[in-house]
């Protein structure tokens, strides 16, 4: 359990200060944006924070409700291609509020499906 929060200390001291969230695709179910300030830009790989608010509580698997998740988000714009190593969780919109969860998995990317969210990221970026 200490290991956890040692984590979760790490991992909300390395996020941005103050992020620049652009919105990029609007649904029934989500907003979705990214943070204009990149992570990182290796020729024409990105990474960067993506943020998703729902509209109404989501329930997560250990039974707490959240409004928002912000991933670390890479994607590959040569190979059509995006993955997220972290995704954390938080009680209120625009990653706000409590931190009711979070994941972190070695990054593997998939390709990126027609007519989702992320081809709408793609597009937009990769220009």
């Amino acid at each position: 359990m200490k290991k956890f929060f040692a984590c979760v200390v790490m991992l909300t001291t390395a996020l941005p200060a103050s992020a620049e969230w652009v919105l990029y695709q609007r649904s029934a179910d989500t907003d979705e944006f990214y943070d204009s300030a990149f992570v990182s830009r290796t020729g024409r790989q990105l990474k960067l924070w993506t943020l998703t608010n729902y509209p109404s509580p989501v329930t997560n698997l250990e039974g707490k409700q959240l409004l928002s998740e912000k991933a670390l988000t890479t994607l590959d714009c040569d190979a059509r291609k995006t993955g997220s190593e972290q995704v954390l969780k938080y009680s209120r919109k625009n990653a706000l509020g409590e931190l009711v969860g979070s994941m972190e998995t070695v990054l593997r990317l998939i390709a990126v499906r027609k007519g989702s969210s992320d081809e709408l990221l793609l597009q937009k970026l990769c220009q």
